[in-house]
């Protein structure tokens, strides 16, 4: 027979109930408890239940659970909860319950069953332990990880989530994303200061989220710096979203007041539609940066919608991008010549020095489509100490081998960033030197919008060429928006009439227009060369009109160095045909 020792057992109960005792005023301390019978009216609830729920045991007491339901959940979050409980198991999860004065707040819940001795099921004991602050926090750090701080609009990560959404939904539904770049942005913000380029980018944000505001299908974010995109789904037609680009653009036109400023900004808006459907949201975003690239190439004022068109020719870019990184050292490039000829003799007076690229896959690569895409990438300053070396050495050879035949002047393009760059005049000095050309054979040509975008810097780079003794011409003379000032104001001695001049001279208006241009010109005491003449009656007309020189398919088409030497040498310059033209 076992003998149980009464003194320890009696110790093991009472350490049992004072555990159970601590166990509970801990419970009580720290948790949320209420017990409901199986129809989820409340029995008990401890102190810590009234004060998060603002109500008093008195008046929850014989209440329904529902009295503290939020519309945070759906009916299948309960009908899911209730199940559970009411198979006898426990249920854990979080819920945001409605407190009496409307506020909301979380709580970590476990629901456990009660059953009477027979195992019948009694009631719930919930217990609850309040998860609101960690919830608000969680929540404050998804705001911030999806929304731009400035602007208050979702952020990048955000709308890539939803434009991945749209496209994996695959619904049938149209939808389109616009690509909002503001023009000029960075000009007002290093003009006005950063503080007020944030105001504007904030009032920017207003008045699109106004114009998006109540539209659940549309969604609109800041991707960075002055871009913004315009998530829209459920359209009846793809061409709905022009009607929404045409209205955005007439909204962001509208004056900006900021600090006392009046500020007018425009914006250039790209837009790629479900009919051009991309596989990623990079994918459906660069489309429609393309068309927006395009609508501010083109400065309508209207938007640009993606296509095929538009992909095949951002492909072409890139392949000239990639292609022009080592053009130079590659030998791809050389220089085709013009002949620029006295109008009255056909006497061949000078060139035009033109660039050409051959590549070895793909021919010809026409400057229209390669000098662009230089300037964005910043090699145009390489390429143009390539042509002005390169021209300068073959004017060089030329007086070496025709003598006096050899052409007299050599007219050469420059960019604006050339003009802008500091190097300029040094590269130019010295290809003079180097190749041993007089400098007053050497004619730079720039267009008159070109030295008026900062007059400042093109006045003290001009004059510093013409004092080394180079000649400034001014091309496609009348095309540009300040052609009288820049007379005035800089070392100019050659105007080049634009083609589209020459082209219209059968108008009476525009023959007029040549004529004055003309006069002035001598009153200036500029000389005048007249581009792009291809017909005999252009020719006669010019000559009428006082013009000396001139240059176009009527007498040459651009020539290799070699094919230029060849007809000087046959003398085709002084052919009796050309003078009695």
């Amino acid at each position: 027979m076992t003998t149980i020792n009464t003194d320890v057992n009696t110790e093991l109960i009472s350490s049992g109930v004072a555990c159970s005792h601590a166990f509970r005023d801990a419970v009580n301390e720290a948790g949320i408890v209420a017990i409901t019978d199986v129809q989820g009216r409340i029995l008990e609830v401890n102190d810590n239940f009234c004060r998060i729920s603002g109500y008093t045991r008195e008046e929850l007491i014989g209440q329904n659970h529902r009295i503290l339901r939020s519309t945070e959940h759906s009916t299948e979050f309960f009908r899911d909860m209730y199940r559970t409980i009411a198979q006898g198991m426990t249920w854990h999860g979080e819920i945001c319950n409605q407190a009496k004065d409307g506020t909301l707040y979380w709580v970590d819940t476990t629901i456990v069953p009660m059953h009477n001795k027979q195992g019948k099921l009694e009631g719930y004991l919930a217990l609850r332990i309040d998860i609101s602050e960690q919830k608000w926090l969680v929540e404050h750090l998804e705001k911030v990880a999806h929304h731009d701080p400035l602007t208050g609009l979702p952020n990048r990560t955000s709308i890539m989530n939803s434009i991945q959404n749209a496209i994996n939904r695959k619904s049938g539904n149209h939808f389109a994303l616009l690509f909002i770049d503001v023009d000029r942005f960075k000009f007002i913000n290093d003009s006005l200061g950063h503080d007020l380029g944030d105001k504007l980018l904030q009032e920017i944000s207003h008045r699109l989220r106004n114009a998006v505001r109540g539209s659940d299908p549309i969604q609109a974010a800041r991707l960075g710096g002055d871009e913004f995109v315009v998530l829209l789904e459920k359209l009846s037609s793809p061409q709905d979203a022009t009607l929404v680009a045409n209205r955005l653009i007439e909204t962001f036109s509208q004056p900006y007041d900021l600090n006392g400023h009046t500020i007018y900004c425009k914006v250039s808006i790209g837009i790629v539609t479900s009919e051009h459907l991309s596989q990623t949201a990079s994918e459906m975003i660069s489309s429609a940066d393309l068309a927006m690239y395009e609508a501010k190439a083109a400065k309508t004022g209207s938007p640009i919608v993606y296509d095929h068109v538009l992909r095949d020719k951002a492909q072409k870019r890139l392949y000239i991008e990639n292609e022009l990184q080592d053009v130079i050292s590659r030998d791809e490039l050389t220089l085709y010549y013009q002949p620029i000829v006295e109008l009255e003799s056909g006497a061949l007076k000078g060139v035009e020095a033109l660039i050409r690229w051959f590549h070895p896959e793909s021919g010809l690569i026409v400057p229209d489509e390669f000098i662009p895409v230089a300037e964005e990438m910043g090699l145009i300053i390489p390429i143009g100490n390539f042509v002005i070396d390169e021209a300068c050495r073959q004017l060089g050879e030329w007086r070496k081998s025709l003598g006096e035949h050899a052409p007299a002047n050599l007219h050469l393009n420059v960019s604006r960033k050339q003009l802008e760059h500091p190097t300029l005049v040094a590269v130019v000095e010295q290809a003079i030197q180097k190749h041993a050309i007089p400098p007053g054979c050497l004619h730079l040509e720039v267009t008159e919008s070109i030295i008026m975008y900062d007059s400042q810097t093109s006045i003290q780079t001009l004059n510093q060429l013409n004092n080394l003794g180079v000649h400034l011409d001014v091309d496609d003379f009348g095309t540009g928006y300040s052609s009288l000032s820049c007379l005035c104001d800089f070392p100019i001695d050659i105007l080049k009439l634009d083609r589209e001049f020459i082209k219209k001279s059968k108008r009476s208006r525009e023959v007029m227009l040549i004529q004055a241009l003309i006069i002035l010109a001598d009153q200036l005491g500029l000389e005048v060369i007249a581009e792009g003449i291809e017909t005999p009656e252009q020719l006669k007309l010019l000559r009428k009109l006082g013009c000396r020189y001139g240059q176009g398919y009527l007498f040459s088409k651009p020539l290799s160095a070699e094919d230029l030497e060849l007809s000087i040498l046959n003398t085709k310059w002084t052919s009796p045909e050309l003078s009695s033209v």
